[in-house]
């Protein structure tokens, strides 16, 4: 992939000036939202809306709740950044899990 998830994360840190994720949200306009569904999944990215959805259920279950609720933002936000690279489906998602790792250092 031409442009790697890091090369994306270099980008928008010195761009936005921070690799806080609530930071880089609120200045691309990506709004965040809790809710509370069946912990199938624990985050989601609305495109059409520009919504990164937290599911309150996995938070509550995980032993470091904060850590995971900056990963769930961070995996989100790497599907908002990846939409101009078109990528497959497994793609993307591969290109999110590496962003978000790469942006908080969490894997």
């Amino acid at each position: 992939m031409e442009n790697s998830a890091l090369q994306i994360v270099r980008k928008i840190v010195a761009e936005f000036g921070t690799s806080d994720v609530y930071a880089i949200a609120e200045t691309a306009g990506v709004k965040i939202v809790y809710e509370n569904w069946h912990p199938v999944t624990i985050g989601e990215f609305e495109r059409k809306t520009l919504t990164i959805r937290v599911n309150r259920r996995a938070l509550e279950n995980d032993k470091n709740g904060a850590m995971l609720e900056r990963k769930i933002i961070a995996h989100e936000l790497g599907h908002f950044f990846a939409a101009g690279l078109k990528l497959e489906k497994k793609e993307e998602e591969a290109f999110a899990h590496a962003f978000a790792a790469d942006l908080t250092g969490i894997v």
